[in-house]
């Protein structure tokens, strides 16, 4: 009995002593393994601290000796990922463009960035100087310039019939300066011509001292100009059958023979822009200052201010055709005057129906490239005189035709065409300070179209100036049925209570 005890005793001493051996193999494993991970992380940690700013590290430093004690629990430090790239978070982390180092859940369980890299370490005082607020500026910022536009195309016979109460009357084509014809089925017209708008300077007067009115009588050093008591001086045939003329450009007179030919020949100063206030647009010289351009002819326009006629060479429709077009030309001087270069016509869907170069009956004085965007080398292979260009208007263009341009007066005295079926841009959209101002299409498609038209150096494009004005009748006529549309949708006025009405 004795020795089965003993055994008992030493069994059990037997299993303490394993378990304990293997108790404490068990805790050198684990720390082996674990403990080198726990390094790790301290270790990569403590790099980031180094790397960090020492203002951020002495801050975190501080901040658990300023809170108040209460229920401030203490956080263990972050032993995860350390590094974030999510979308989300560099969304919502205003002002730094790094990369996201820290992030903690706030108290209501929402993302809080904590830290993040800097992309720039070091500031200056110029970046500081940037980043301060700067004035205020109260001016109104530049308006950007409107979409281009088309106005929706409608039917030639909707068109026509919206444009009914649009055309021209008699009485307004002869103010405009249309041509109109002098008795019913003539070829002669007649043309009533307005005053230029524009105010002209005041002509640079010099006193000679050898004029005849300071020459006294019987003076012995009249060198031949004459006196008080001298016969005037004849002018000569060559002078007696000479035209003087209004050069339309600098404003001077200039005469010329009744073939064509410049008495003198010398060159014209002019201003190519328009008088805008007190100055003109090409060089913002005021008026009166000497031209900023220079050409080697005067011209003029072929008319003269007041009545003008009777003018031969006119044709007119015989019969009824229908239709709507926008018809634009260009125009050169010649030594007759202004005469038909281009024309371009347009039908009320914007297809291009006619297009044409007319050969010039009479010496070309100044191709006006500038403007007309004619050039010598295209009037050079032009093969249509103006005879031919008014049969072919004729051949779709009837006395109901609808002609729709822009300052169209010009284009139909350039022409030679008598008609009054027309609609003028220069009278629907008229000037605001009144007759006889006209807006220039450019000015017009900028700001109702959104359009760009004129700008180019090549000059004019007589394509591109009748779509802006069929786009421009277009659009008046769009405004009209939607204000229309508008009237009819309105409620109607409530009358009073009549019995009598009411029981009827």
């Amino acid at each position: 009995m004795g020795d089965f005890n003993a055994g008992l005793n030493t069994n059990v001493f037997l299993t303490v002593g394993i378990t304990v051996f293997l108790g404490i193999i068990i805790n050198l494993i684990y720390k082996t393994i674990f403990g080198s991970k726990k390094k790790e992380t301290i270790k990569h940690e403590t790099e980031n601290n180094l790397d960090a700013p020492s203002e951020d590290v002495a801050s975190e430093t501080s901040m658990p000796e300023n809170r108040v004690s209460g229920k401030s629990k203490k956080r263990a430090a972050w032993k995860g990922k350390t590094e974030f790239n999510h979308p989300w978070l560099l969304k919502n982390l205003k002002g730094h463009p790094g990369t996201v180092l820290l992030v903690d859940f706030s108290a209501n369980g929402k993302f809080m960035a904590a830290t993040c890299d800097e992309t720039v370490a070091t500031v200056d005082s110029a970046s500081i100087a940037a980043r301060r607020r700067k004035p205020r500026d109260r001016r109104r910022p530049p308006s950007s310039p409107p979409t281009p536009s088309t106005p929706q195309r409608i039917s030639t016979e909707e068109l026509a019939e919206a444009l009914r109460p649009h055309l021209l009357s008699p009485k307004r084509m002869w103010a405009l300066g249309y041509p109109l014809e002098i008795e019913p089925n003539s070829s002669k017209a007649v043309v009533y011509i307005n005053p230029p708008p524009r105010p002209r300077p005041l002509p640079h007067t010099t006193w000679d001292v050898n004029a005849p009115v300071f020459v006294p009588s019987g003076s012995q050093s009249d060198s031949g100009r004459g006196s008080w008591g001298s016969t005037p001086r004849s002018d000569s045939d060559e002078e007696a059958d000479s035209v003087e003329h209004l050069c339309v450009r600098c404003d001077k007179m200039f005469r010329m023979t009744r073939e064509g030919e410049y008495l003198k020949e010398e060159p014209c100063l002019y201003h190519w822009g328009r008088l805008i206030g007190d100055s003109y647009a090409c060089c913002n010289f005021s008026i009166g200052a000497r031209g900023c351009s220079t050409a080697r002819f005067h011209v003029w326009s072929g008319t003269r201010p007041g009545m003008n006629g009777p003018l031969e060479g006119y044709v007119r429709a015989r019969t009824p055709r229908g239709g709507v077009y926008a018809l634009d030309a260009e125009m050169c001087y010649t030594t007759a005057g202004f005469e038909l270069a281009s024309i371009a016509v347009i039908a009320a869907d914007g297809r291009l129906v006619y297009k044409s170069l007319v050969k010039p009956s009479s010496p070309v004085v100044d191709h006006n490239t500038r403007f007309s965007g004619i050039r010598p080398r295209d009037l050079g292979r032009a093969t249509k005189t103006l005879r031919d260009v008014q049969n072919d208007i004729l051949g779709f263009v009837g006395t109901d035709t609808i002609l729709i341009g822009h300052a169209l007066d010009n284009d139909l005295r350039a022409l030679k065409l008598l008609h009054t079926a027309v609609v003028d841009t220069c009278a629907l959209y008229p000037h605001a300070r009144g007759f006889p101002l006209r807006r220039s299409l450019r000015a017009l498609s900028e700001e109702l179209l959104g359009r760009v038209v004129q700008r180019g150096t090549a000059g004019h494009s007589p394509i591109e100036d009748a779509r802006a004005a069929m786009d421009l009748v277009l659009l008046k006529v769009h405004e009209e049925r939607a204000s229309r549309a508008r009237i009819s949708n309105q409620l109607p006025v409530l009358q009073p209570y009549d019995p009598l009405i009411c029981a009827a």
